[in-house]
């Protein structure tokens, strides 16, 4: 069932903040995962043969 009395004005009004926050959360989502996939760090290929080899 519908709301009987329904303005779609004044609803667009009453739910943009709400609508702007859930868009900057997953933004931020967005950034701070495609921070964590390009800096992976790879401890084997940084490190100098001599470490790689103790613990190996």
């Amino acid at each position: 069932m519908s709301a009987p009395d329904t303005n779609i004005e004044r609803q667009k009004t009453r739910h943009i903040t709400m609508l702007r926050g859930i868009w900057i959360g997953l933004l931020i989502a967005a950034g701070v995962a495609f921070v964590l996939i390009v800096s992976d760090d790879d401890d084997q290929a940084t490190a100098p043969a001599s470490a790689v080899e103790q613990t190996g």
